[in-house]
């Protein structure tokens, strides 16, 4: 993770230092939510670009492989869903999540009682309606399939008693908040309060995160240019003094 105290002192030192003035902790907030936003989404885009340099290869081993670091940074919000939280609904004959973190799914597993897992195949729907009707390969159990219809899921056979199913899905990250009191009118840093949250992304993209929070500040820098800025001792003396 990020220290978002760390990010909030590199961030008002550079708008200080370029007479940008005050951000307010709630502004901060905000501006950090669509960096994360925009950073997370990207690595997907980064992924595919590099498998398919991986494909050809164009890419190195161990710590210069890019596309495994890459999936070790999305990793980060790859969960299961729990029976509680994936539900069947009688009425649509549809599966459910019920949570408000998803972001993408990963793939569906049918799990019978013994918590042994088949991969349930995604198809699309013209192809559900041919194997459905189908008397020589219709689904079963042992090589089940699915559709998804908008944020819900069909899956073919119906899932018998005694079988519950499991998503494999990303996450959204979490909403960053830089948690403070209020000391003679002043925002003070409290890193001890309960709904504190740093941000989720991995500590290598924290130039590019305090650049993308400067860009909605108004303030335009490269990457140098905040490393040089946080290693500055006037930063140190902040971050010593929050």
């Amino acid at each position: 993770m990020i220290s978002i105290n760390q990010v909030r002192n590199t961030v008002m030192f550079l708008l200080e230092k370029n007479n940008k003035g005050y951000i307010t902790p709630l502004a901060f907030d905000s501006f950090c939510q669509l960096a994360q936003l925009d950073i997370f989404e990207q690595l997907f885009y980064d992924l595919d670009a590099w498998v398919n340099k991986e494909n050809r290869r164009l890419t190195n081993s161990e710590y210069a492989n890019i596309p495994r670091n890459i999936r070790e940074q999305i990793d980060i919000f790859a969960q299961y869903t729990t029976p509680s939280n994936f539900t069947y609904n009688l009425s649509t004959n549809l599966w459910s999540y019920t949570g408000n973190d998803f972001y993408r799914n990963m793939g569906i597993s049918l799990v019978n009682s013994q918590n042994k897992k088949v991969d349930i195949e995604l198809i699309s729907k013209s192809e559900a309606n041919l194997l459905n009707n189908s008397n020589i390969n219709s689904p079963d159990l042992m090589f089940p399939v699915y559709t998804q219809i908008g944020d819900d899921f069909r899956i073919f056979p119906s899932v018998p008693t005694g079988y519950t199913t499991e998503m494999f899905y990303i996450r959204t990250p979490k909403a960053p908040k830089w948690t403070y009191v209020n000391v003679q009118g002043n925002p003070v840093y409290n890193g001890s309060a309960s709904d504190l949250q740093n941000i989720e992304l991995n500590p290598m993209m924290f130039s590019k995160f305090v650049v993308k929070v400067l860009s909605y500040c108004g303030l335009s820098l490269r990457e140098e240019q905040v490393l040089q800025a946080t290693n500055s001792e006037e930063v140190k003396n902040i971050q010593l003094k929050s």
